[in-house]
């Protein structure tokens, strides 16, 4: 028994929450912010699960693009190459010998660094055993690289190492690796700062190398700071973590960071046949001087001295191109030199590292962006607004991460927020056309008989205020009634057939029946003959301004419904057909508005003693008729309706009357004609 009732309270309390929950998802700001959050969930996991990580890569290529100066030119910087040329005349690759005059001529001339983009690990030519003296060059070469200490070269960890010759002077040799985005789409985006052998063994990166050279030599310090962050000068170089801007579960084994490939990109020689500026489809990539014109001697003195030398290959049939976000064919030794550009900029304290929010703080954007999408689709319910609206925001997300990234220097993902923003105003706006849709049929049958378009779209602004359970909430309101009457129809009607008297009613209803809705009025019930119009309801009138425009709204009404009688009359009289009169009678007071009738029908209507008054003064214009216009058509108006006129018509004062079925007497006016230019 015990359990049987706890399972029955269970039921309760679960039917309970669900028929809540049902209300509050039939509440449009409730499920604007359920979809809110469930399209942001559903994006935080789309991003999570790395599927927008290639158009977030998109977006950065392009602000580095963007940002990225084609004409930019860096003069602490030469790049020496070996052109197709060189090749030609010297021999690929170039003999030990060769290398170490080409060396000792660069190193005459004082720079401050030689950066050696070359492979050295094994002599060239190779060493014959069974040759005497065919090691001579690569002992020159090796003595050269231990008497220039302003040289640096590379090797590729752990496919190639260094010189042999400066296997004892391991701050001379760095890496040269560049990582890639390989699992997104192969593009080089980031820069090496140091590659982590072990945590012992940690190599410079060949620009950190050739950026520290420089920068000690003018007495800007650099090195890793016990809080492991490695310091280019005074400023620190975030190390690249997993989720860094756009990218997800990035694989970072070794100290990297972002490469704004921002300059050099303008050298001083391009191939004869290359396209304008840093086009990499020539013969040569750019340079500046060649092998040939520094072993010549052609090289004007002092072009190296304090100048970082990159020395490599530039020839386009030895591949050493890879595709990054400014250019897909730049060249490896381009990409150094634009990375040591970027240190040295911010060792000398002009440029900022670039840096990304942590993980938290994106997915609170992409919140931010999704709340906002919803908010615009529960706020701006027409096409016309709302599409404007969404561009903005879209917009502005799109601006916000521009700017960050051109002035902040910070890697703002856009893609998710943009998304976000676009996929909960879309679903948001269509959850609350679906409401308003199902509100306004809702609306629409319950009012299609009484009143106007333009009447309903202000009901459903207000919905909330007056909708209870599909039915009107009971209001007491101050409203202006108005009853029309035709006179002696009984007597009319006798003489027509069915058929032609109801052609001649319907005529007469279409004339007249709708000045009520053009006058801001409601239709409450067409009762045989006559016409039962309210001004004041449905949507709420509260002040005693509105009131005062209802009741002229009424007369107004009720005159423009004797002008049309007048035509009508004309044309039946000429179509041979009878004419007729009509009463009115308007009053104003407070009423009782709501839904009245059964479960299955029911219908919207006005109850109280206004009502009344308002019949009772249509059936009092009987006995009036001698005014102008009231032969056709008597407008009788109480005195609660004429004071709130402000003396904008022509009445005459019939006196204090005794309706029928009223035990007060009610001071009558009739209402004769508009005052010209008159005035609320």
């Amino acid at each position: 028994m015990l359990l049987g009732t706890v399972s029955h309270h269970w039921k309760l309390a679960v039917i309970t929450i669900l028929r809540t929950l049902q209300r509050w998802l039939h509440q449009a700001p409730i499920a604007c912010v359920i979809i809110s959050l469930l399209v942001f969930a559903a994006v935080a996991g789309l991003r999570s699960a790395g599927l927008m990580q290639t158009p977030e890569m998109l977006a950065y290529d392009y602000l580095v693009r963007y940002r990225s100066e084609p004409v930019s030119v860096d003069d602490r910087m030469v790049l020496v190459g070996m052109t197709e040329k060189d090749l030609q005349k010297l021999g690929y690759p170039l003999s030990d010998r060769k290398l170490a005059e080409l060396l000792r001529l660069i190193d005459a001339q004082k720079p401050a660094v030689i950066a050696m983009d070359l492979y050295r690990d094994l002599p060239e030519p190779r060493i014959d055993s069974t040759v005497p003296g065919s090691d001579v060059g690569y002992k020159e070469f090796n003595a050269a690289l231990r008497d220039l200490k302003s040289v640096i070269a590379i090797e590729r960890v752990p496919l190639v190492s260094g010189p042999p010759g400066l296997f004892e002077e391991g701050d001379r040799i760095a890496a040269n690796n560049l990582p890639k985005d390989a699992a997104i789409d192969g593009v080089y985006r980031r820069g090496l700062l140091i590659y982590e052998k072990s945590e012992t063994e940690l190599i410079e990166s060949f620009s950190l190398a050739a950026s520290r050279i420089f920068l000690e030599a003018q007495g800007v310090s650099c090195g890793m700071g016990e809080d492991g962050v490695y310091r280019v000068g005074s400023t620190p170089l975030p190390r690249l973590t997993p989720d860094a801007g756009g990218y997800v579960g990035l694989p970072v084994v070794n100290y990297e960071y972002l490469a704004d490939l921002k300059a050099p990109r303008k050298l001083r020689k391009n191939a004869v046949d290359a396209r304008p500026e840093d086009d990499q489809s020539g013969t040569d990539t750019p340079h500046d001087y060649t092998f040939g014109e520094v072993l010549d001697g052609t090289v004007p003195d002092g072009t190296f001295t304090g100048k970082i030398v990159f020395v490599a290959t530039v020839m386009q049939s030895i591949k050493d191109s890879n595709p990054t976000p400014i250019h897909d064919n730049l060249r490896g030794v381009q990409q150094h030199m634009m990375m040591t550009h970027q240190l040295l900029e911010m060792g000398l304290g002009r440029l900022r590292p670039m840096s990304w929010w942590p993980d938290w703080a994106e997915l609170a954007c992409i919140a931010g962006a999704s709340f906002f999408g919803g908010w615009l689709g529960l706020r701006l319910h027409t096409p016309l607004r709302f599409a404007p609206a969404l561009a903005l925001a879209t917009m502005a997300i799109a601006a916000c991460g521009w700017s960050l990234f051109l002035h902040a220097r910070l890697w703002l993902p856009v893609v998710a927020p943009f998304v976000a923003c676009a996929v909960s105003a879309a679903l948001v706006l269509s959850v609350v056309a679906y409401f308003e849709s199902a509100e306004r049929s809702m609306i629409k049958s319950m009012f299609s008989k009484h009143t106007s378009a333009a009447v309903v779209d202000e009901l459903l602004k207000e919905r909330a205020q007056f909708l209870d359970g599909g039915r009107m909430k009971a209001r007491r309101v101050v409203a202006t009634i108005l009853f029309t009457d035709l006179k002696g129809f009984s007597t009319t009607s006798e003489k027509m057939d069915p058929e032609t008297l109801m052609d001649w009613m319907n005529e007469y209803f279409d004339g007249i029946a709708s000045h009520v809705e053009r006058n801001g009025g409601i239709i409450d019930k067409f009762i045989g003959d006559a016409i039962m119009g309210v001004f004041g309801v449905p949507v709420v009138r509260t002040t005693e301004a509105q009131m005062d425009e209802d009741a002229v709204n009424a007369v107004e009404c009720a005159l423009a419904m004797r002008a049309t009688l007048v035509k009508l009359n004309e044309g039946w009289r000429e179509a041979g057909r009878p004419t007729t009169a009509m009463r009115v009678g308007i009053h104003t007071g407070p009423v009782v508005s709501g839904h009245l009738g059964t479960s299955g029908k029911v219908d919207y209507t006005v109850l109280g003693d206004a009502v009344n008054t308002a019949a009772r003064l249509e059936g009092a214009g009987k006995d009036f008729g001698e005014d102008a216009g009231g032969a056709e058509c008597t407008i009788l108006i109480s005195d609660a309706t004429c004071s709130r006129l402000k003396g904008r018509y022509v009445t005459r004062l019939l006196g204090p009357l005794s309706l029928k079925g009223k035990a007060d007497q009610v001071i009558v006016h009739s209402v004769i004609s508009a005052k010209e230019h008159s005035a609320l």
